[in-house]
């Protein structure tokens, strides 16, 4: 086949072993600038300019090298319908698990009684309990891609029964037994969520969707967790439902703001409301996909999607630039 265009992320320092995987016949082009000449088939670079595609008459693809889409791609790749535009699922485990253990955080109150320990104060344990059982709850998970239906295994071995929510719910072809639900009957869903586990995309659909009244709508005392994208979630409406008790707690590894360089890690609040003075509240910074070996993963992940492409196989993980993933 033509020569491949990569532009890869995080994986310099393993690019041997990336070569390894792919198809001897693969040809690689390393770099920030488009070579001459730009035969290359396959392009691999979050952002690509319209002036790339322009110049690059044998693309047929555009990988994002990870779960999510700018929606400065989304919008170039309208203008150039020749060319599908694709994203890899290698964290889509590592995602789950988080949102799992931030599942059991925070219905076990794990955080608070961890710091009180720590103060080497042991009344948490003596007085009124908050923590609750999971088993036999009804969990409803919003968006059933891989981490959704990743999220819907855990919760079924630990005996809660799941609902989900997905846009085409008679594209599902899975193993997991569950009722799936289209994305209008959320309202009707809400009140059956002792738990609401979020895993959508951010997409013009899903901004907001859930706020004040769809925060009432779920059951008191209820648990909502989010590692999807924090602005789907409206702030002010999770503060306050935090505050009041009518959520008991919640999870969330999303955010609404983040560091903008290197010095503002230190100090970067990840809200304008004030979540940190919230106990019931587990915070987790944006680490979902990141575990130990996760640049193999991706190496592993793109290496799958370029020999798909070069044995004329379909590619994986194409995108649906009106939906947004």
């Amino acid at each position: 086949m033509g020569g491949i265009g990569q532009f890869i992320r995080r994986i310099d320092d393993q690019l041997a072993e990336f070569k390894s995987m792919l198809d001897p016949d693969i040809t690689i082009t390393e770099g920030t600038e488009i070579p001459e000449p730009a035969d290359f088939e396959v392009l691999v670079y979050p952002t690509p300019s319209r002036e790339w595609l322009e110049t690059s008459p044998d693309l047929r693809a555009v990988v994002v090298p990870w779960a999510g889409i700018p929606d400065k791609t989304r919008e170039v790749l309208r203008d150039f319908p020749a060319i599908s535009l694709h994203n890899l699922h290698h964290n889509n485990y590592n995602t789950a698990e988080l949102g799992f253990a931030l599942l059991l955080a925070a219905a076990k109150r794990l955080i608070p009684m961890d710091q009180a320990l720590r103060r080497n104060d042991w009344r948490p344990r003596y007085g009124d309990q908050q923590a609750i059982l999971l088993r036999g709850r009804t969990a409803l998970i919003l968006g059933f891609g891989e981490i959704g239906q990743a999220l819907a295994g855990y919760c079924q071995g630990l005996g809660m029964t799941v609902i989900a929510t997905k846009k085409h719910p008679e594209e599902y072809t899975g193993e997991l037994k569950l009722a799936i639900y289209p994305d209008d009957q959320l309202h009707a869903l809400l009140p059956k969520a002792d738990v609401l586990l979020i895993a959508l995309p951010l997409t013009p659909e899903t901004e907001g969707l859930i706020g004040e009244i769809e925060l009432q709508l779920m059951p008191h005392g209820s648990i909502l967790v989010n590692i999807g994208r924090g602005p789907i979630v409206n702030p002010d409406a999770l503060y306050e439902a935090l505050k009041s008790g009518h959520l008991l707690a919640a999870g969330s590894d999303v955010w609404y703001t983040y560091p903008e360089t290197k010095d503002a890690r230190s100090n970067t609040p990840p809200a304008d409301v004030p979540f940190s003075e919230l106990d019931n509240f587990v915070l987790s910074p944006h680490r979902g996909g990141l575990v130990q070996k996760v640049d193999t993963q991706r190496a592993e992940a793109l290496a799958r999607l370029l020999n798909a492409a070069n044995r004329g196989e379909p590619l994986p993980n194409k995108v649906d630039l009106d939906a947004g993933y």
